[in-house]
């Protein structure tokens, strides 16, 4: 008779739920259409803009937590070499599949342009082009994830030794502080997505996690909902005012980076905050576990080549728009993009044959 603890260690339903919210966030910021930060004056325009582009800002942070919690799963029984062969089969090849696939997009898109007598540097000059695009699908669109993430758990692995070191663990916490006070001072390109240490800190937490994942558990168990609530509220209140803060001061820094450090705090809490609230059984049902990743890859495509076919003609832009409008805008991109996603990883993954391509 397996003891509560065992069943505890067994059943991490919760991985599921909170990956499914995660990449709900993802979508979510990247259906944004708003412009600059400093283009809107008024108090309550700039307010529904600091919480529609904070809210839901913690997802990447939550994506690297469970990420290194399931590390800390599978560090015992599995050498080093084949978890990152694992890695590379069920998360590397299939973001290589989907690039190939956005560039076929980018490249279909402008020869129509050529055609019609625009000039482009992908045809003038090929390998200039094709690598320009290369570097702006790695370095500014989702896709960036991967290869950050990749390398974060090489770094892991690499120093698996001392993985339940706390020096360590202070060491990584250290080197995404450095990126949070780097967007004050911009020592080094502030762009979350170059960050190459930046998230190795979040790995080594969910590692942690799981090597006192009772103690945690029980922790969590104790505190009131409407506590942990009201910390989450707190803490995105003063993620909010330090976006204002940094668009006041005129930085060049993303006023909404994701390593902010108020919005690590957020994320934190909002992590503590979601698991307390259990695993609702409707998620189970969708098997976030084999789509997820689908929808990671898939959503970005969608956005970028997808959306302006449908929008454009209609002439829904977000020209002129209110930030009440604009929020409006968003959910509409982000439900139509979601559902498209959920919908081609589905049928992806009716076939055997192809559903690696979507990873897991």
């Amino acid at each position: 008779m397996p003891t509560t603890l065992q069943k505890e260690k067994i059943n991490y339903d919760f991985i599921d739920s909170l990956r499914f919210i995660a990449i709900i966030t993802i979508v979510l910021e990247h259906s944004y259409v708003w412009p600059e930060p400093k283009f809107f004056t008024t108090l309550g325009e700039q307010s529904i803009q600091l919480f529609t582009m904070q809210v839901f800002k913690f997802g990447t942070i939550l994506f690297y937590i469970l990420a290194g919690f399931l590390i800390g799963d599978k560090i015992h029984t599995t050498t080093s070499l084949q978890y990152l062969k694992r890695r590379f089969d069920g998360t590397f090849k299939p973001w290589l599949f989907w690039i190939v696939i956005f560039l076929l997009f980018i490249y279909g898109n402008l020869l129509v342009v050529h055609i019609k007598g625009s000039w482009s540097p992908m045809f003038d000059k090929p390998f200039y082009g094709l690598g320009t695009q290369l570097y702006d699908i790695i370095v500014n669109t989702s896709f960036w994830f991967i290869l950050n993430f990749l390398g974060s758990i090489s770094i892991l692995l690499i120093f698996r030794k001392y993985l339940y070191s706390w020096k360590v663990g202070i060491f990584l916490g250290l080197c995404s502080l450095f990126y949070s006070l780097n967007l004050y001072h911009e020592w080094i390109y502030s762009q979350h997505t170059t960050a190459i240490l930046g998230f190795v800190f979040y790995l080594w937490l969910g590692v942690i996690l799981h090597k006192y994942f009772k103690e945690f558990n029980e922790w969590v168990k104790r505190r009131s909902v409407i506590t942990l609530a009201i910390f989450t509220i707190l803490a995105l209140i003063a993620a909010c005012l330090e976006s204002l803060y940094l668009i006041k001061a005129g930085v060049k820094a993303d006023p909404y980076n994701t390593l902010r450090v108020t919005n690590i705090i957020y994320s934190l809490i909002s992590f503590v905050f979601l698991y307390r609230l259990g695993n609702p059984l409707w998620i189970k049902k969708l098997n976030p576990r084999s789509s997820t990743y689908g929808i990671h890859l898939v959503h970005y495509i969608i956005i970028v080549q997808i959306l302006p076919t449908i929008f454009l003609p209609l002439n829904i832009t977000s020209i002129g728009k209110t930030s009440f409008e604009l929020v409006l805008l968003q959910y509409g991109r982000f439900i139509l993009t979601y559902f498209v996603s959920y919908f081609i990883v589905y049928l992806i993954n009716k076939s055997n044959k192809i559903k690696w391509i979507v990873g897991q």
